[in-house]
């Protein structure tokens, strides 16, 4: 009697199906793999993406966890569909590949690259150092909200950067709950704020942000582009360095604040299809 045939470890998936795997997962459970070149990465690529061009890939399987599913995707799907022969042929268990590539990809997405961000952090840091960089990110990102709502062209605009500010709001004192369980410092929170940076979520300064819009939102939906835009680079930055940092603690740290960036991207996703 024959054995019946091994499961295919390959699994071809749309990009919606894709977009429900990442958004269902921790950051830690799968590999997120971007086999394009550097220049096509620093354009435009997926948060928490890892970039390792297909030329490159095959000198560098032992740098990737056999143990996780890898998600694989490139501009249209050709060198993604390669590339995920070849990790199936190395006997990677669990191949994902994104069919139509980045293409097909319709949602926020990141810019810069690999290091991109990495000004306030490099993921060496202890955990009150992380912290504390995090509620500055999320500080300035609250008073970028709150000064655009006060240049908004009608008040739907004005009443959406005002949602955003008061989520920022919110989420900033719960990074302080963080902080002071980990570190133990009771000190107050504009204390700590004191002299802090202006670099939004993601460790990019505004402008950057309204650079890639195009300008100021004029409307509530590109208010919530914005808003999606920085929260997918938040997203990947806090992803990478959650891959970067030695120490276990500071990786579980920023693997927690990922998944917190990934909770408010699609929040942000749910206000868009309202306004739908």
């Amino acid at each position: 009697m024959s054995r019946p045939a091994a499961p295919d470890p390959i699994q071809n998936a749309s990009a919606d199906a894709v977009r429900q795997l990442l958004d269902t997962s921790r950051q830690d459970e799968l590999t997120l793999l971007d086999v394009r070149l550097e220049p096509e990465y620093e354009e435009f690529h997926l948060p928490g993406a890892r970039l390792m061009p297909l030329p490159d890939l095959p000198d560098h399987l032992e740098a990737l966890d056999r143990d996780r599913p890898v998600v694989v995707y490139c501009r249209s799907g050709g060198r993604s569909a390669a590339a995920a022969k070849l990790l199936a042929g190395a006997g990677f268990p669990r191949v994902v590949n994104m069919l139509g590539g980045v293409m097909a990809w319709q949602g926020a997405a990141a810019v810069g690259a690999p290091d991109a961000g990495m000004t306030l952090l490099r993921g060496d840091e202890a955990p009150e150092a992380i912290l504390r960089a995090a509620l500055a990110m999320e500080a300035a990102l609250g008073g970028f909200y709150r000064a655009l709502a006060g240049q908004a062209p009608d008040a739907d605009t004005r009443a959406a950067f005002e949602r955003l500010a008061g989520f920022e709001e919110r989420h900033l004192h719960y990074v302080h709950t963080l902080y002071r369980k980990a570190t133990g410092d009771e000190t107050e929170l504009a204390a700590l704020l004191s002299g802090a940076s202006g670099d939004l979520e993601g460790g990019l300064p505004g402008a950057r942000f309204l650079e890639q819009l195009g300008g100021a939102p004029a409307s509530a939906r590109e208010a919530l582009e914005l808003a999606a835009s920085v929260e997918a680079q938040a997203l990947d930055l806090y992803a990478r360095l959650a891959r970067k940092a030695d120490a276990p603690e500071s990786a579980a740290l920023y693997a927690t604040l990922a998944q917190e960036e990934k909770a408010h991207l699609r929040a942000v996703s749910n206000l868009m299809k309202q306004l739908a």
